[in-house]
């Protein structure tokens, strides 16, 4: 046990400050292990919960030392009534009877405790064994943890830029600034709103789209934004994204320059005959 604790002890005071000296981290961190690492992430839970944000738990041994680590799960979820953390157990269902029975009985013990801030999930899945399993535990675990980045239904179908903006400051907030949704769900709500005649929601989303996806230098990203602000009778607003899209086209060699300066030329046709009224 002496040398787990040292071991722990070397994950706080020497790797994560390194990892953190050396790479582009945040704060929000996942620790996962495998079999025998399955149960160090399991004792690092309950030793030190505050050093990871997630754990992914994979055909854990938990039927180490008697179950030692079940045995003092309870005490320790008793004395951490608000923990937020988010547990994710994954074992294939060809693993050892043992191995899932030791399992069932550890995430009995959450499920008794009733932690309401604390997000979990247990999964087994069919077809697989205690060393073809992590694959596919690591993809669902994966999905599972960052399943709140993902836009909600209600905000989806229930649109106020408050909303929308308040969930994405929320993601980036928690996960860091590259945090986003994936470009179709932006276009596709915006979409969805310039048909209900939301144009002011569409170029919301736009905007947020063309911000999140800025370095992948696209120029329809700015040629949407400007065909809202167009839709909503604000030329100054559509020429100016119509001029971005051409200068990203001009410099990445996209194409479509011509279309882009031809574009905004009748928008400023239009914008000249209304300054003239």
């Amino acid at each position: 046990m002496a040398e787990v604790k040292n071991f722990l002890v070397s994950y706080k005071d020497e790797l994560i400050p390194y990892i953190d000296s050396k790479y582009r981290t945040n704060d929000f961190r996942i620790l996962e292990g495998h079999s025998m690492a399955g149960l160090f992430a399991a004792y690092t839970f309950i030793e030190e919960p505050n050093l990871f944000d997630a754990y992914i738990i994979m055909s854990p041994a938990f039927w180490w030392n008697k179950e030692e680590l079940t045995l003092k799960l309870k005490s320790f979820l008793s004395s951490n009534p608000a923990l937020e953390k988010v547990l994710y157990f994954g074992i294939g269902a060809k693993d050892g009877r043992g191995m899932k029975q030791e399992l069932r009985r550890f995430v009995a013990e959450i499920e008794r405790s009733r932690q309401h801030k604390l997000r979990w999930l247990h999964e087994e899945f069919d077809r697989e064994g205690h060393m073809s399993a992590p694959l596919l535990t690591n993809y669902y675990a994966l999905k599972f943890i960052f399943s709140d980045m993902q836009l909600p239904k209600d905000i989806r179908h229930n649109y106020s830029d408050s909303g929308f903006l308040a969930h994405e400051a929320g993601i980036t907030k928690k996960y860091g600034e590259s945090a986003r949704q994936t470009q179709e769900v932006y276009v596709r709500l915006a979409m969805r709103l310039i048909k209900q005649k939301n144009y002011n929601g569409a170029i919301t989303v736009l905007q947020r789209n063309a911000q999140a996806y800025e370095a992948n230098k696209y120029p329809q990203n700015y040629v949407w934004l400007a065909e809202a602000f167009e839709k909503n009778e604000d030329l100054e607003g559509a020429i100016r994204n119509y001029k971005k899209a051409y200068k990203l086209s001009l410099n990445t060699g996209y194409g479509e320059m011509e279309k882009y300066r031809l574009k905004i030329e009748e928008l400023k046709t239009v914008q000249s005959s209304f300054d003239k009224q």
